[in-house]
C-alpha cells in the first residue's frame, strides 16, 4: 500500500490535485480508499476461508474427504 501512491498517481488522487485541492487532502482520501480496499480483500478473504472450514470439517477438526470434489479425468 505504501508504495502504491508512489509509484502511480491513481486517478482520484490526481484529479483532485488538478481540481485545485489541496495535495495533502488528496493524499489523505488516496490512503482511505486504498485502506478500504485492503480492509475489503481481507474481510472478503476471511469469509471465504471460513466457508471453506465449515464446509470441509467436521465438529472434531477433521478433513472430510468426502465433501472435497475431484475433477474427472478427460
Amino acid at each position: 500500500m505504501a508504495t502504491a501512491g508512489l509509484v502511480s498517481l491513481p486517478g482520484m488522487m490526481t484529479g483532485q490535485i488538478l481540481a485545485g485541492s489541496p495535495p495533502s487532502l488528496a493524499v489523505k482520501y488516496q490512503i482511505l480508499i486504498m485502506l478500504t480496499i485492503t480492509l475489503g480483500t481481507g474481510f472478503g478473504i476471511l469469509v471465504a476461508v471460513s466457508a471453506a472450514s465449515r464446509r470441509l470439517f467436521d465438529k472434531r477438526e477433521r478433513l472430510r474427504v468426502d465433501r472435497v470434489s475431484v475433477p474427472a479425468p478427460d
